[in-house]
């Protein structure tokens, strides 16, 4: 018996399903969807799948058909979720910061489209970054030759200072500017941007 489920869950839920389903003699492949409704079954669609892979092997053709862009990415059932969360986690960090920029560029009377177009490039080479963060990440190394924590500090007090002169919320920049200063305080200045997953890792210990 096999059991395919291209559902939204939890990483611990579907370690769960995996577990009640392999108790009773089957084979469990969890499949977490990365794609709005009306897209499911077009070409860019995105399916992360968990589990044994051969019953991936075996369903991949009736799977393929929800999306091209889909993967096992694991043989533990529970991955996919823990990478949708992480998308996700990415998605919505990143949605807050152009809401808060939005409001922003709105108190002075600028389109966000037009700021977009002047600025598309730069707000792009945002994302361009994450490859050589998640490599120092991942290397547990964060020395920067340039784009230092201290670097970083002036602008993120200079934004905190201006939400708050055009009464925007500045609770956003200002958890920046707390986790920025917080790990200049504990000797970290010189390391780059990924240092500050230190906090997020210690948060869970605390």
């Amino acid at each position: 018996m096999a059991s395919t489920t291209p559902v939204s869950a939890t990483a611990v839920s579907a370690t769960a399903m995996s577990a009640w389903v392999r108790a009773r003699g089957g084979e469990y492949l969890h499949g977490q969807v990365m794609t709005i409704a009306p897209v499911v079954g077009q070409p860019e669609a995105v399916v992360f799948y968990g589990g044994a892979e051969a019953v991936y092997r075996h369903y991949r053709p009736t799977l393929r058909l929800l999306g091209c862009q889909s993967r096992l990415v694991s043989d533990d059932p529970g991955r996919p979720a823990l990478y949708g969360m992480a998308v996700h986690g990415i998605m919505w960090g990143a949605l807050n910061g152009f809401l808060h920029a939005s409001a922003l560029l709105s108190s002075e009377g600028v389109e966000v489209t037009r700021f977009l177009h002047h600025a598309g490039v730069s707000v792009g080479s945002v994302f361009g970054l994450l490859p050589s963060i998640a490599d120092e990440i991942d290397r547990g190394e964060h020395a920067a030759p340039y784009g230092a924590l201290r670097h970083h500090l002036p602008a993120v007090r200079d934004l905190v200072e201006e939400s708050r002169a055009r009464r925007i919320d500045d609770e956003l920049p200002g958890y920046t500017l707390a986790l920025t200063s917080e790990a200049i305080d504990y000797g970290h200045g010189d390391d780059s941007y990924s240092r500050l997953v230190e906090h997020f890792r210690a948060a869970g210990r605390r």
